[in-house]
């Protein structure tokens, strides 16, 4: 049996986490174009915090993407 593990760097806080096949612990978010850890998914719920915003933000920048307007609080949207 092979145990190879798939892992991935969150594009916000740049640690390795499994993702796939059978454990995915991280979540693709389409309006960035970036997957990111556990963690850092559900830590943000309300908002990426500012000092994650470059990290999350950067792939958008690099396809040409607009940034989505922020949310009441004055932070960029999670999902």
């Amino acid at each position: 049996m092979n145990q190879t593990r798939n892992m991935m760097r969150c594009a916000a806080c740049s640690s390795q986490f499994q993702y796939g096949p059978h454990s995915y612990r991280g979540t693709h978010l389409s309006r960035y174009q970036v997957t990111v850890c556990e963690s850092c998914y559900k830590a943000n719920w309300d908002g990426w915090a500012p000092h994650l915003e470059d990290a999350i933000t950067a792939k958008l920048r690099e396809s040409g993407l607009p940034l989505p307007s922020r949310n009441a609080a004055g932070l960029l949207p999670r999902d």
